[in-house]
């Protein structure tokens, strides 16, 4: 199971920007630098910089449903994102579903092919993954079945080439709409004065996402 834009609404770098913005926008300038190092020590760096309340992030309603209804008949359910694993945790421990976290480490970003060959090692007799993105392909082919969510129809043909579909969930909403919204309207002129250094930063890491 996917986070970013799958199992959330959102995802999670924006998130942690949009809350260092809020709470310490001056730590802004240190993007740069910190994607120096990777980018999952930028994503390590964000997630001790800028914590983030699991309980207040915008979920996939309908998909959460289901997978309590998983859980319920017996599937074991693992969150397996390229967003740090410190949030990530937090979110598992508030969701209470899933049996365990895989996720990136501060060292290694775990997204695409390298998320697809830790969940084949790790499951050698086949798992199902659900996900949202082009970079989720690798993941896809390598499981036995696919769970599409807030992805295009376009991007739902090129993973049945690969796997059999098993669910298909409409996109519900964009990640930037919910970033925007965390910014709030009423700390938009203070936060002016970092956003050119986040845009900026964002040209930088276009890729981490």
């Amino acid at each position: 199971m996917d986070l970013d834009g799958t199992l959330l609404q959102t995802d999670l770098l924006l998130e942690s920007l949009a809350a260092l913005l809020r709470y310490a926008p001056l730590q802004v300038l240190l993007i740069p630098f910190w994607l120096l190092m990777g980018k999952a020590y930028l994503k390590r760096q964000l997630a001790r910089s800028a914590p983030i309340d699991p309980t207040l992030l915008p979920y996939n309603e309908p998909l959460l449903d289901h997978l309590r209804h998983e859980r319920q008949v017996g599937r074991t359910l693992v969150l397996t994102t390229a967003s740090d694993e410190l949030p990530a945790r937090n979110i598992a421990g508030h969701l209470g579903i899933f049996a365990d976290v895989i996720a990136s480490d501060g060292k290694e970003n775990l997204k695409g092919i390298k998320k697809a060959q830790r969940l084949s090692a790790l499951f050698p007799a086949g798992f199902d993954y659900a996900g949202n993105s082009s970079d989720d392909l690798p993941v896809w082919k390598a499981s036995r079945q696919a769970t599409v969510v807030n992805a295009s129809r376009s991007l739902l043909r090129k993973t049945s080439r690969s796997t059999e579909v098993a669910n298909y969930i409409p996109r519900q909403t964009s990640p930037w709409k919910a970033f925007f919204k965390e910014l709030r309207p009423h700390h938009w002129v203070k936060n002016l004065l970092v956003i050119i250094p986040v845009a900026t930063a964002h040209q930088l890491f276009a890729g981490v996402l």
